[in-house]
């Protein structure tokens, strides 16, 4: 083979190379996938009753980390009688559920409205309540709540007399400041 013929082969090989290299090149796309777009995130309702401010079925976008208090917040957020104890308000939430918030108890709120009188409920009311009583330390607290506990409670705000420790003058001090 003649050099000739050589450099001419080897020129042809060498330009459908280039011809190849450069074809690959413009079909490469060095632009980036698109990416698909974000999907909206699911909804969920929940059935928020009992003592919110606004009884009713919220709807919260779930990202994965909902829970209780976000919906009671949606709902307007807990009443002056709810019990939030009562309730694990960083419970989970699925679509669908219903959740509901007790009331506080009724000897609580027995509580609330013997403090709003301006009297402490003797069959209620704990040590330290008793004790703000004038003449009532904690010692006597412990033996009126003695008292109500062995005998089913106060019938009458008289019985404080049968309390050891209270006669007929520190009761006259008492009876106007408690209930039953």
């Amino acid at each position: 083979m003649s050099k000739k013929k050589f450099l001419i082969g080897f020129g042809v090989v060498s330009m459908i190379t280039l011809a190849a290299l450069f074809l690959i090149g413009l079909s490469e796309d060095d632009t980036p996938p698109l990416e698909p777009p974000p999907t909206p995130l699911k909804k969920i309702s929940v059935y928020v009753s009992g003592q919110v401010k606004d009884i009713s079925v919220v709807e919260l976008e779930d990202n994965g980390n909902l829970r209780l208090v976000d919906a009671v917040n949606l709902a307007g957020g807990l009443t002056d009688l709810a019990d939030a104890d009562a309730v694990n308000l960083s419970a989970p939430l699925t679509d669908g559920q219903h959740v509901r918030i007790p009331a506080k108890e009724i000897s609580l709120m027995s509580q609330s409205i013997s403090a709003d009188s301006d009297r402490i409920n003797i069959n209620t009311a704990d040590i330290n309540e008793l004790a703000t009583l004038k003449g009532i330390g904690s010692a006597m607290a412990q033996r009126i709540i003695d008292y109500r506990e062995q005998n089913g409670g106060f019938k009458s705000v008289d019985e404080l007399k049968n309390v050891r420790g209270i006669g007929d003058k520190k009761f006259d001090t008492l009876k106007d400041k408690v209930t039953i």
